[in-house]
């Protein structure tokens, strides 16, 4: 399990860079301007996914900032967020790496932001961390096709391909 989800640590790191670097051939207007998406523009949908990265990093490890709400805005400049984002993406290459084996079959016992007591596999835990990634890069690249950019292919299988 451990290299499975190490791989899928380096996949969101490869896929990140590649929605970034075309997210950054947009105007401030266009990163900032509400399209309606769920979290409204392309800047709040990267903010997002940070946010949530941090929310269970920190559950993880019980170190790192805490997010308040799943729309905060971390960063609201484009750059300070890509900077952020490729530390992010370190960290939870780290962790996932720092990992014993017998820790995939273990639970993960964690607090909601509203407090309430949960306990889930830590695979899986893991597992929805890369499916939420996954999700919002989605959606952020529609958002980036809908401002006539190229956006970048990010399925796994390109970065399998990808040597």
């Amino acid at each position: 399990m451990k290299a499975h989800f190490e791989r899928f640590a380096r996949y969101n790191r490869w896929a990140n860079r590649r929605l970034y670097a075309v997210a950054a051939e947009l105007s401030d207007a266009q990163y900032r301007e509400d399209r309606s998406a769920f979290f409204r523009s392309v800047r709040g949908t990267l903010n997002h996914i940070l946010v949530a990265d941090r929310v269970w990093l920190r559950r993880i490890e019980g170190d790192g900032p805490m997010p308040f709400a799943l729309d905060e805005i971390l960063y609201d400049g484009f750059d300070d967020l890509r900077a952020a984002r490729e530390a992010e993406d370190e960290r939870l290459i780290r962790v996932v790496a720092e990992q014993e084996e017998a820790r995939f079959a273990a639970d993960l016992h964690y607090r909601s932001l509203a407090g309430q007591a949960f306990t889930m596999p830590f695979s899986a835990v893991l597992a929805h961390v890369f499916n939420h990634q996954t999700h919002h890069r989605g959606q952020a690249h529609t958002l980036l096709t809908q401002f006539g950019l190229a956006a970048p292919s990010i399925d796994f299988a390109y970065f399998l391909l990808d040597k």
